[in-house]
């Protein structure tokens, strides 16, 4: 027993018991400080990841994606290009794979109704939007998206002609491997 004075009163504490009840809250912070950072690297890695994704997953998600997005615009689309397969980064120098794929199609006469449709769109499956216009007389509407879904995405509405096209979520896989795999 060890007397204290504390707030002016004098307090008797008994120092085996407050040792092990600092050794006890020291343990468990610690344990709770260990959990709460692999529960990020979990999730952080899960997101960026695509955990639980196999490649067929991802490939689909893109097609569906995009293809969806073309009704929203109307009929006449061809494809532009893929569903192919890209390289990505899953951060720490890991790297992954994910699909691309894009949609090509005339242009309509009202350029600005069709980009605010597919950003609508995009908003309704969890897509972050940006609308952008280049300059001079003729501008190029469109608006760009990342997440939900998909990694990033793009509407150009070209007066020349539209193009819709996405990039799937990064998944691990080996692109050399996969790649090769593909051409048999």
């Amino acid at each position: 027993m060890r007397e204290i004075i504390v707030g002016g009163s004098l307090r008797y504490i008994d120092l085996g018991e407050m040792r092990m009840d600092s050794t006890r809250h020291g343990t468990v912070a610690g344990l709770r400080a260990t959990a709460a950072a692999l529960l990020t690297v979990v999730v952080l890695t899960g997101c960026s990841a695509g955990i639980g994704t196999s490649p067929e997953q991802a490939k689909q998600s893109i097609v569906t994606f995009v293809e969806g997005s073309t009704d929203v615009v109307g009929d006449g689309w061809g494809t532009g290009e893929g569903p192919g397969l890209g390289k990505c980064g899953l951060g720490l120098g890991q790297g992954g794979v994910q699909y691309v794929y894009a949609k090509v199609r005339a242009a309509s006469a009202d350029p600005k109704a069709d980009v605010e449709a597919v950003e609508r769109h995009w908003k309704e499956l969890g897509v972050t939007t940006e609308r952008y216009q280049t300059g001079g007389e003729d501008p190029i509407l469109g608006v760009r998206g990342r997440g939900g879904p998909v990694e990033s995405s793009d509407f150009r509405a070209d007066p020349r002609g539209y193009t819709i096209d996405g990039s799937s979520q990064c998944i691990v896989g080996d692109f050399d491997r996969m790649s090769l795999g593909s051409q048999d």
